[in-house]
């Protein structure tokens, strides 16, 4: 009975440390996410700018890399109105992800695609949909579950550059994402993100 037992305990063990072996560690999730930034690059043909252009003025293929890694192009620098902690924002964007390019998420239909060739409409009204709200800073706050989804210091970056009704693209890194992303270690592609001050609607 008691090497039954001991053959039953090694069984466990072995299984407990097959199953952690599957867990991705940290650097593991670096390369991945690297190989995945790398790979949307080259099929895009984007280029990565050594300086930020003086003028804010990006051709559509250009990004630069922000401080924190973040990748920024812009679409559209808006009015010269700009956020300030606690700005009252609203956002809609075109969103896929580099390392699992099945998922195509928009919030102009609140839509998951399981088709990568299908690209949302983005219309200046969303098709009449609303935009998704947000606080500007409020990017860690735990009260809201749903926030931990949807806003990051990533998608909150370029607010330092642009204003009121906006235009950018974005490559955020997992450590910028959302909770999600962190959690998985998966980077985001913003490929329109627009910006909207509610104090101007």
């Amino acid at each position: 009975m008691k090497k039954d037992f001991n053959i039953l305990l090694i069984l466990c063990a072995a299984l407990v440390t097959i199953s952690c072996s599957k867990t991705k560690s940290y650097t593991d999730m670096l390369k991945d996410e690297k190989k995945a930034i790398e790979r949307l690059i080259d099929e895009n043909d984007f280029e990565i700018l050594k300086d930020f252009p003086e003028d804010s003025v990006f051709k559509e293929n250009q990004f630069v890399e922000l401080e924190n890694g973040v990748y920024l192009n812009i679409i559209d620098k808006g009015t010269n109105q700009r956020a300030k902690y606690g700005t009252k924002m609203l956002y809609r964007c075109v969103v896929s992800y580099p390392m699992d390019s099945a998922y195509i998420w928009s919030t102009a239909y609140c839509l998951w695609s399981i088709d990568n060739t299908i690209r949302p409409n983005y219309g200046p009204h969303s098709n009449g949909t609303d935009p998704y709200p947000f606080t500007y800073g409020d990017y860690a706050s735990s009260a809201s579950m749903e926030k931990q989804y949807l806003i990051s210091e990533g998608l909150q970056e370029p607010l330092k550059y642009v204003g009121d009704k906006a235009k950018v693209k974005l490559i955020v890194p997992f450590k910028r994402g959302t909770y999600v992303d962190q959690g998985k270690g998966q980077p985001v592609y913003y490929e329109i993100l627009e910006y909207i001050f509610e104090e101007n609607l």
